[in-house]
């Protein structure tokens, strides 16, 4: 489904989206990032997608517009009014700079500077003429260009429409839909072209448009001229007849359609109607209370928007006609607006403002409740085109609040009161026939609450009744078999069913496999809770993970993210964001702060886990450690790494979730921060093979990518010792996971990195398999763990030294070996993790 808004307040949109996801169909919403950043929320079984929209070409057309109105020919003025202001100045200075020389340079100069302040007010004199020249002709032109509704071009009037082409059609592209629906004229054009395009490439892309309105009789107010109106008309004529199904509002509106774009069929109409399910709005104070009125005091409410063209100016009217009637105008979207404040400056001159009320909306399940408390309902709507053929939502949000309906005398309103016989009608604009109609329903309302309560005048007009008209159409057009009527949920209240077990998703990168690792523990160790993990695929290391996308779709394949984020915000209660990085999707330079909106809408729990070199400040790294890789403040790495570490570190200030690091000494880095330990394998990297009994013992070094980790520095001092003979070095890079875990068991000695200050999962992974681990440990991070360390300590200036010495006393450089295993049983066999994170899902530890 397509339409032109946010999808926040449209309930049409909303509730039509319900129903064909009741009849089994997958339904993704594509609306408009108000804010102009992509979003995405699950409401129901419905993922709405907001997609920023540029309106490039919408702007473009009205700055020509300015440009053309704000030209002036040369000279004549000043092209703005500080470059006047600029001129005057300048003169006035330069008078200045005169007046205190004599001599004969000084008058000519003074006669040259009289004629050039002459000048200057000549000029402004004629621009200021001709500025209202033209602004008058500009006035004119507009004038009757706006009641002009021929030829009203719509590509040169709502170039918005190709805006909304570029932002929807690559994306509907993408997404390769069974079907696609339209809401309102807006957009009819995207999701035509999207069906040409289809067609072109084999494929069939059925196209259903929903016509919210009769486009060619809107009402016409404020910037709706008959221009605007007729080039959207233009714009629905020219697509219209290419859908393979329309759908609209009303039956007057279906009929009309059908004769003036001669479709092939009449539009199935599914009408505005409240669902069954918003009978009952919960705890939502009433309309009568929030106004603070007696049951006995009659109360009329007019709900919906507020304009010129909804005439509720003609109800105020009727006030001092109804003496004791107190009328509340429940202003959608909100009251602070421009023509709520001029029906509070007509009640004060009627001498009515005691009566009349003023209030916000609810919210649109909420309706119904609220609304309950009045007396009657008014649709005072004007005489228009597009409402001779309405029938509003709010005649039916009436009906179901159990309210009397009283309208003026549009056709299809008309014809709906005289067969439902639920209000009265009166002359439109008429506010003396209004109180007419509204005393005598006052005086009378049982007949009109009898008729409103019959059940099958509520089954034949609710939502439920309407939306299997839209399911049936789906299951024609589709060829699926046609679904049953959903029925409305009894009226008794079904009982609480348990909460769902925390289901917890980690990713994007499952550095070293960490994030498949932690999520095995959580179910492992941490039950009833599950766990996932997503990995972006890049590099040669084919660690394990339960979803595995390539970096380039993660970046740039909007169907994916779509995808993911469906089945994310469907099963996913808590979310851990590696590295800071988005699971959602990642545009070049995005953070996990970009998918905040999304989960926590969908209540989901976000944290963070911080592997490193994200957050690892270089200037902070210089003066916690001795041996920091970033001891040249001016080098480029080092500057970049920094200005990203500060990025982070400030989205981290401002979030308020846990935030999670994997080794010890990046608490240092993070305030607040909690130790979630690495997690390896011991079981399977456990080998009865000696260490250090070969003569010639072998030493490992597996440096990771990059030269962060000291390897720079160990390589040449490991290669000596190898020539020297004293040991068989290996150095392992850009094999498999598993291979690497091979040459592990098969080493005596791991050489792991000099320089950050603490260990990582090859360090673990070395003493689980019971090698002689050698790394650079600060002190206080050694500190900080609540056992012994058993990694000899190494920095690039004494490797050498100490791998030598391990060389020669073998006995106790083993048993430090052998006390590799239960340590890392101890913190890294994922039982230690699981810990952390079962206090982050809120199970029992």
């Amino acid at each position: 489904m397509l339409v032109a808004n946010d999808v926040v307040t449209d309930s049409r949109v909303k509730k039509e989206a319900q129903a064909v996801a009741d009849a089994g169909y997958r339904v993704t919403v594509l609306g408009v990032a108000a804010d102009g950043r992509r979003s995405l929320e699950l409401l129901g079984d419905v993922l709405v997608v907001r997609v920023p929209v540029a309106f490039q070409l919408r702007d473009e057309r009205d700055r020509k517009r300015r440009s053309h109105r704000d030209w002036r020919p040369p000279y004549v003025g000043y092209p703005a009014k500080s470059a006047q202001t600029a001129r005057k100045q300048a003169l006035k200075a330069r008078r200045v700079e005169l007046s205190g020389r004599r001599g004969l340079g000084t008058q000519l100069a003074t006669a040259r500077l009289t004629a050039a302040e002459r000048a200057a007010w000549l000029r402004a004199g004629v621009g200021n003429r001709a500025d209202k020249l033209f602004r008058f002709g500009w006035r004119a032109w507009d004038g009757v260009a706006a009641r002009t509704p021929w030829p009203a071009r719509w590509r040169l009037v709502h170039p918005q429409a190709y805006d909304y082409e570029l932002a929807f059609g690559p994306l509907l592209d993408q997404l390769a839909p069974d079907a696609v629906h339209a809401h309102d004229m807006h957009v009819i054009g995207v999701a035509v072209r999207a069906a040409e395009r289809a067609r072109a490439a084999g494929r069939r892309l059925p196209v259903v448009y929903d016509a919210h309105e009769y486009v060619p009789g809107l009402s016409r107010y404020g910037p709706r001229t008959p221009r605007f109106i007729a080039a959207w008309a233009n714009h629905e004529r020219e697509y219209i007849g290419r859908a393979d199904r329309v759908v609209t509002v009303s039956p007057a509106i279906a009929r009309t359609l059908r004769q003036r774009y001669r479709l092939d069929r009449e539009p199935t109409v599914v009408i505005n109607s409240p669902s069954m399910t918003e009978l009952d709005g919960g705890d939502v104070p009433g309309l009568r209370a929030r106004v603070g009125l007696a049951a006995d005091v009659p109360l009329l409410v007019y709900s919906g928007g507020v304009t010129k063209a909804r005439g509720v100016e003609t109800a105020v009217e009727a006030l001092p006609s109804l003496p004791g009637v107190h009328l509340a105008v429940v202003s959608v979207p909100h009251i602070e607006i421009a023509p709520v404040h001029q029906l509070r400056a007509l009640a004060g001159r009627l001498g009515v403002t005691d009566r009349v009320h003023f209030l916000d909306p609810v919210r649109p399940h909420e309706v119904v409740a609220f609304l309950s408390s009045a007396d009657v309902g008014l649709i005072p709507i004007l005489r228009y085109p597009s409402h001779e053929m309405a029938l509003p939502n709010k005649v039916f949000e009436y009906a179901f609040a159990g309210l009397p309906v009283v309208t003026s005398d549009m056709p299809s309103l008309t014809e709906f009161m005289r067969q439902s016989g639920i209000g009265e009608v009166y002359r439109v604009g008429d506010a003396a026939d209004l109180a007419a109609k509204v005393r005598a329903v006052l005086a009378d309302p049982a007949p009109y609450r009898a008729r409103l309560e019959r059940p099958e005048f509520r089954e034949e007009v609710s939502w439920e009744g309407q939306a299997q008209h839209l399911r049936e159409l789906y299951a024609d057009l589709l060829g699926t078999a046609a679904a049953a009527t959903v029925p409305a949920p009894a009226a008794t209240t079904a009982p609480a069913t348990p909460a769902a077990a925390p289901h917890l998703l980690i990713g994007p990168s499952n550095s070293a496999g960490q994030g498949w690792r932690w999520a095995r523990a959580v179910e492992r160790y941490a039950p009833p809770a599950t766990a996932e993990n997503l990995m972006t695929e890049s590099g040669s290391f084919a660690f394990r993970a339960d979803h595995v996308v390539t970096a380039e779709r993660f970046q740039h394949d909007a169907a994916w993210v779509v995808e993911f984020a469906d089945h994310v915000l469907r099963t996913a209660t808590h979310v851990l964001f590696e590295a800071a990085r988005p699971v959602l999707g990642q545009a070049r330079g995005q953070l996990f702060v970009e998918d905040l909106p999304t989960l926590r809408a969908a209540g989901i729990a976000a944290g963070v886990i911080l592997h490193g070199s994200e957050i690892r400040d270089p200037r902070r790294h210089r003066e916690l450690f001795r041996h920091s890789p970033f001891a040249d403040p001016d080098d480029p790495l080092t500057r970049r790494l920094q200005q990203a570490t500060a990025v982070v570190l400030g989205h981290l200030r401002d979030f308020d979730g846990p935030r999670l690091v994997t080794t010890p000494d990046l608490l240092d880095f993070v305030d607040g921060a909690q130790w979630l330990p690495v997690v390896v394998d011991v079981d399977d990297l456990a080998t009865d093979r000696p260490v250090l009994e070969r003569p010639v013992p072998v030493v490992l070094h597996a440096p990771s990518r990059g030269a962060l980790k000291g390897s720079a520095a160990a390589d040449p001092v490991l290669r000596d010792l190898h020539d020297r003979g004293l040991i068989e070095y290996r150095r392992i890079e850009g094999i498999a996971h598993t291979e690497l875990m091979a040459q592990l068991r098969d080493a005596d000695v791991v050489v792991d990195q000099l320089a950050l200050g603490s260990y990582g999962v090859l360090a673990c992974e070395a003493m689980a398999a019971g090698r002689v681990t050698v790394g650079q440990v600060a002190e206080h991070v050694r500190a900080a763990i609540p056992a012994e360390l058993p990694i000899v300590e190494a920095t690039p200036d004494d490797l050498g030294a100490v791998v030598e010495r391990l060389v020669a006393e073998r006995e106790p450089a083993a048993k430090t070996a052998s006390a590799g295993p239960d340590y890392v049983r101890r913190f890294h066999d994922g039982r230690a993790s699981a810990r952390v994170l079962a206090s982050f899902l809120g199970v029992a530890d």
